[in-house]
């Protein structure tokens, strides 16, 4: 699907997220997306007070709901339904 955000510049990665959203607007079901969380939750670049990626500048609660996005660090990929 579309490149992988990885970006360190917070105003970047909202826009690829708007790009993604505009490209494919599916939302990966709330278990997906709370799994990924947990995964991020977990990881040495998280940060809890502001839940963005200390890697690649996203904000996790929104990224982790889209289902064409994974992490730049392959702890979690895309979801497809198929």
């Amino acid at each position: 699907m579309a490149e992988e955000c990885c970006r360190r510049n917070f105003g970047a990665s909202i826009m690829d997220t708007a790009k993604r959203l505009l490209e494919d607007p599916t939302i990966a079901p709330r278990k997906v997306a709370a799994e990924r969380m947990d995964i991020c939750k977990n990881c040495e670049y998280f940060r809890d007070k502001s839940q963005v990626c200390d890697h690649c500048g996203c904000y996790l609660p929104l990224k982790t709901t889209f289902a064409n996005v994974k992490c730049p660090l392959d702890k979690w990929g895309e979801h497809n339904e198929n």
